[in-house]
């Protein structure tokens, strides 16, 4: 998964839609802008813990 070009798109997106105003825009978009913020965020905690599990492994795990 490319997060900064899915990031890229989303701002682009997302900008289009601040600027349109009330342009017919529906809750199902921001849904879907709302979903894949949490999806990159979770994949970044995933992320995370993977990489501090390597270095730091549980005792007694």
């Amino acid at each position: 998964m490319h997060i900064r070009t899915l990031t890229t798109l989303l701002a682009a997106r997302w900008e289009r839609l601040k600027n349109a105003g009330d342009a017919g825009q529906t809750s199902a978009e921001l849904a879907v802008i709302a979903g894949v913020v949490i999806a990159i965020a979770i994949a970044v905690v995933a992320a995370i813990k993977t990489f501090t599990d390597a270095k730091i492994p549980l005792i007694g795990a």
